[in-house]
């Protein structure tokens, strides 16, 4: 009797992947206080989530002047979050429009 190959077979090895490669994105908590981002350096990856948590009483803006990673996620008052997904590998800098001594840097790798 022939052996038969599972039709199914690859296709639950590409769902495990899939759930794999999302099953590994890390979220990464960004302070603002006393118009200070905490951490001031942050290693994430590629597919990782950072979210910056405004646990301060005075609104800031997060933006990401760095060409290729550029974004304004806006104004966030106080206990207002937003989030960022990390697309691509490579470093950029976070500023706070409001405040412009109020820096970080994220490196992300892949």
């Amino acid at each position: 009797m022939p052996l038969r190959k599972s039709v199914l077979g690859p296709a639950f090895g590409a769902i495990a992947l899939l759930a794999a490669a999302g099953a590994s994105a890390a979220e990464h908590t960004v302070t603002m206080a006393g118009s200070i981002y905490g951490p001031d350096i942050l290693k994430a990856k590629v597919g990782d989530t950072v979210v910056f948590d405004n646990d301060d009483d005075m609104s800031h803006a997060v933006f990401v002047p760095t060409v290729g990673h550029g974004v304004d996620l806006g104004t966030q008052k106080g206990g207002e979050k937003r989030s960022l997904v990390l697309r691509r590998a490579g470093r950029f800098e976070v500023e706070c429009v409001v405040h412009e001594d109020m820096k970080m840097v994220v490196e992300v790798s892949r």
